[in-house]
């Protein structure tokens, strides 16, 4: 075989073999990879489905805390007027609308009212033991729980035909089978009176057939389902495929008991109607870490198996199309190899046989850089002047010694240099670990000092204000009027007190991203009627006139209702707060598509157009004799503007001063909307 077909071959499999071996390993890793995707995209959904369940959990938390603690509702209780705790129940499943029951109950847990009216309560009633154990910690609880539906309602109640699941199958047998139990969120909270029990308030949101959880988790998931699970059948699920839209009341891939012991998620593989999924189900758990259920999560892995194809289409097109270019490169640099080497051969020879006349072409002798025209020119010069080659050998040799030796010195002063940088390298390294360190402390610091105010001092002012209130209320004697002053100052001072901790906190959160919005649908005029309901009895005290126009009078908004409330109380609590006596106040909502505009206006001191600029700063107060008189947080406009600005939306004040203020501001109509515009924009 010639050296020419030797050094192609030798070329062609040094070419051929690394990219063959690189193909597969790229093949491989990148099906690795996807896989790994999958279960970590997954695991990252279920994280989402678990802050969905959990926001349901804290708006169920707030209800109940909110109604326990108004005073119709604990007079009701306490003289178990059936009717108007009836009455209060629905204003409650008007701000919950997804609550499917809510039972109240007296001290010795019997019903007095509930939602739905039909609630079977023979007796003492309680939900798998949750009304004890709320009744011995003394605390509000909230627990996921599986119980029979028969439990709360009579089977041939419509409640009870619309949480019922139908299991999937069940007509093959000539009969419609149903599952009877539900999985449901059930909140506890007691109510107490001066340290006695007044009752309960149980209230629970069912999953049976419920759409919520799966439609809110796929409107933030996209193509990704998600199903809850009882006794290994789906009770809600928003499984889709192009045979069937419906899967609740089927059978799911794993048992529960396989989530049992140390392993809180499974990751696999299901065929539904032909087509693949991959899913994680994580265990629901109990008030007592008792599996009760399964969350899952998935998608079609059509998703991902077409990245791998795709990828692996291009991985094989790209390897197979660079290497017919590489064969042909090397078709040519064997050639350009091996000729002069061949042609050395050839002078080789001729020197052996004696001849010291050789005929180069000029073009051979062009590419001095070349080695083999090195090795060309070598064999001239040694046909030519065989003597004087060996001198230059000699000379060559120094030069190779000079250079080592330059290159040692050169590799020396490098090694200096590189040593000094990692000396730089490991300094700075210490600083900087240093300040993360001292970052870090600074941060759980602040950490702890905001949960030492939540607890430490927001529990101890509610505990004062609370019982500076009963004294004020004389209901352990009549008080002088030295004693109802001093009791009035100590219940402000506690008001104004726990407000500023509340408004604290509250911008420590915005400011920390932590603080989220709980976005639903209402009707505006609930809204503002509830804060007009909170603020009335202060205009009242002043006599001043709280006109309020709402145009249209009634019109639906998505935003988050608890903020909004909190930002009308702020405003309409200052300026009924610095109007003085016999004054005026007036709140205008007006729709103006695509946002709704809210102006609160009063005829009281007004501000000097110096100070307009430092109302919404944080801990900013304007400078007037009547505004001392009325001490606040100085953050009350600051938070305001904080939330409204949360909402996508603005706020403005104009005054005068000695003439009144009115402060305005916008929010989108449809918040929600809005927001996921500005965050794709």
């Amino acid at each position: 075989m010639s050296f020419f077909k030797q050094v192609s071959i030798f070329v062609a499999v040094l070419i051929i073999l690394p990219m063959a071996l690189l193909f597969h390993i790229s093949t491989l890793a990148m099906s690795d990879q996807i896989t790994r995707s999958e279960q970590k995209y997954l695991q990252n959904a279920l994280l989402i489905a678990r802050s969905s369940m959990l926001g349901r959990k804290t708006e169920m938390q707030q209800g109940g805390q909110y109604l326990s603690v108004t005073p119709e509702f604990r007079e009701a209780l306490k003289s178990k007027d059936s009717g108007r705790l009836t009455g209060l129940v629905d204003s409650l499943r008007g701000i919950y609308q997804y609550l499917d029951f809510v039972v109240i109950l007296d001290d010795e847990s019997k019903m007095i009212a509930s939602y739905p009216k039909k609630v079977n309560a023979n007796g003492k009633f309680d939900i798998n033991g949750l009304v004890r154990i709320a009744q011995k910690t003394k605390q509000g609880i909230f627990s996921e729980e599986v119980f029979n539906l028969t439990l709360l309602f009579a089977p041939d109640s419509e409640p009870y035909q619309r949480f019922r699941v139908k299991l999937t199958g069940s007509e093959s047998l000539g009969t419609e089978s149903y599952l009877t139990k539900c999985q449901a969120g059930v909140v506890v909270s007691p109510v107490y009176d001066q340290g006695s029990p007044l009752g309960f308030i149980v209230m629970g949101d069912i999953s049976n057939n419920d759409q919520f959880f799966p439609e809110t988790y796929s409107r933030q998931v996209k193509d990704s389902f998600l199903a809850i699970s009882v006794d290994d059948t789906r009770v809600t699920s928003n499984i889709s495929t192009p045979k069937n839209t419906d899967y609740i009341g089927s059978r799911t891939p794993i048992k529960m008991s396989s989530l049992e012991g140390e392993r809180f998620f499974y990751f696999g593989r299901v065929n539904i109607d032909g087509e693949v999924h991959v899913f994680v189900d994580e265990p629901i758990m109990d008030l007592e870490g008792k599996i009760i259920g399964v969350l899952g999560v998935g998608i079609p892995e059509e998703r991902f198996s077409r990245i791998l194809s795709t990828n692996h289409n291009l991985i094989f097109i790209v390897t197979v199309i660079s290497l017919c270019v590489m064969l042909i490169v090397a078709k040519y640099v064997a050639a350009y190899i091996t000729k002069p080497i061949l042609l050395a051969i050839s002078m080789a020879e001729k020197i052996r046989r004696g001849e010291r006349e050789l005929n180069l072409r000029p073009e051979w002798l062009r590419d001095t850089g070349n080695e083999t025209t090195v090795l060309l020119v070598t064999f001239q010069q040694m046909a030519n002047e065989l003597a004087q080659g060996e001198e230059k050998r000699k000379n060559y040799v120094i030069q190779l010694k000079e250079e080592h030796r330059r290159q040692q010195q050169m590799a020396k002063e490098l090694q200096l240099m590189n040593q000094e940088l990692e000396e730089k390298v490991t300094a700075r390294t210490q600083d900087l670990q240093q300040a993360f360190g001292a970052l870090k402390k600074a941060d759980e610091v602040k950490s702890q000092f905001l949960a030492n105010m939540s607890h430490e001092l927001r529990t101890p002012l509610n505990s004062i204000i609370c019982s500076a209130d009963i004294i004020k209320e004389k209901l352990f004697g009549p008080l002088s009027e030295k004693q109802e002053r001093y009791v009035q100052t100590i219940w402000a001072s506690g008001t104004h007190l726990l407000q500023l901790i509340n408004d604290i906190l509250d911008i420590c959160k915005i400011e920390a991203g932590k603080m989220q919005l709980s976005l639903s649908q209402f009707v505006i005029t609930d809204v503002v009627d509830n804060c007009f309901n909170v603020v009335k009895s202060l205009a009242y005290r002043k006599n001043i006139d709280v006109v309020i126009v709402i145009d249209p009078p009634c019109f639906v908004v998505s935003a988050d209702a608890k903020k909004l409330r909190q930002i009308l109380y702020n405003l309409l609590s200052n300026a009924i707060k610095f109007t003085p006596e016999g004054g005026r106040v007036d709140l205008e909502v007006i729709r103006r598509d695509p946002v709704v505009r809210f102006s609160v206006r009063d005829n009281g001191i007004g501000i000097r157009e110096e100070d307009r600029d430092r109302v919404f700063r944080e801990f900013e107060q304007v400078d007037s004799s009547y505004a001392r008189q009325h001490e606040g947080t100085g953050l009350g406009l600051s938070l305001t503007k904080k939330l409204v600005e949360m909402h996508g939306g603005e706020i403005y004040l104009t005054s005068k001063l000695g003439l009144g203020t009115e402060v305005m501001f916008t929010i989108p109509i449809d918040t929600e909307s809005y927001l996921n515009r500005e965050s794709t924009s």
